[in-house]
């Protein structure tokens, strides 16, 4: 394959809250491509160690990040972002929670925005609105949408708490904006999920995580059943790309979800 890649990043958001809240958008991409509600993150259920294994394809005992400090690897892994700019992708880069600037390499991106302000509920209209601005300006092949906020309401006020289903709720308005200037496959998933006013746990509420795939190329109307983990997005995402796995990952690409 040989396709544009939207990659969108829901924190903290649990499938169950996903379907008890109005997300037009997110349940119509589940509806029409391949999708599960069942796909596992990784332990510690945290936002750094999970996007590092979102991203760079390996589970934490491989890279080594177990908090929301960064710090290098020991054995430097690849990100899908940095495998796509090398193999000439241009690459964009939008989120509001600035410890995911190590994500990718420097030089990776073509354009990178960060707000750092995911406690604000209008923060996740900013990123969203900076990934309109680059699509409409320029070609991008794979772009990384990040929307913090759920995170930061479900530790201000609890999971599925009203406040925190209001903010996913805005991030399903945002996602549709965004989609309304690209073509190409979108997937979406989130790092963890979470239960009363924290994560980090191996509980299900914690560990249980929504994938979506949506576009050309992708089964339509497909129930996922085989266990995925979140270190499968990595690879999955290149697969799609069209750009060659790296030997560095362990996860794999998610066949079942393709035509």
């Amino acid at each position: 394959m040989s396709q544009r890649v939207l990659l969108c990043s829901l924190d903290g958001v649990r499938p169950d809250a996903i379907l008890a809240c109005q997300t037009p958008t997110i349940q119509r991409l589940a509806r029409e491509g391949a999708h599960t509600w069942k796909a596992s993150s990784v332990m510690p259920s945290v936002t750094l160690p999970c996007h590092t294994s979102m991203l760079r394809g390996v589970d934490v005992p491989r890279h080594g990040i177990t908090s929301n400090t960064f710090t290098p690897l020991a054995r430097p892994v690849p990100s899908v972002m940095d495998a796509a700019a090398g193999y000439g992708k241009r690459v964009g880069f939008f989120y509001n929670w600035e410890q995911l600037r190590d994500l990718a390499a420097p030089g990776s991106t073509k354009i990178s925005a960060c707000y750092g302000e995911a406690h604000l509920f209008e923060s996740d209209q900013k990123v969203a609105g900076a990934a309109i601005a680059a699509l409409q300006s320029d070609a991008l092949d794979f772009v990384f949408v990040y929307f913090g906020h759920p995170d930061e309401a479900g530790h201000a006020h609890g999971w599925m708490t009203e406040p925190y289903l209001k903010a996913i709720e805005n991030a399903d308005i945002c996602l549709a904006q965004v989609l309304k200037y690209w073509e190409g496959i979108v997937c979406i998933v989130s790092d963890h999920g979470g239960h009363g006013r924290s994560h980090g746990t191996n509980c299900a509420e914690d560990m249980t995580i929504p994938f979506i795939l949506h576009g050309p190329g992708i089964a339509a109307g497909r129930e996922l059943n085989e266990p995925i983990f979140l270190y499968d997005v990595c690879p999955t995402l290149a697969h799609a790309l069209g750009v060659p796995a790296c030997r560095e990952w362990d996860g794999r690409i998610v066949v079942e979800a393709f035509e």
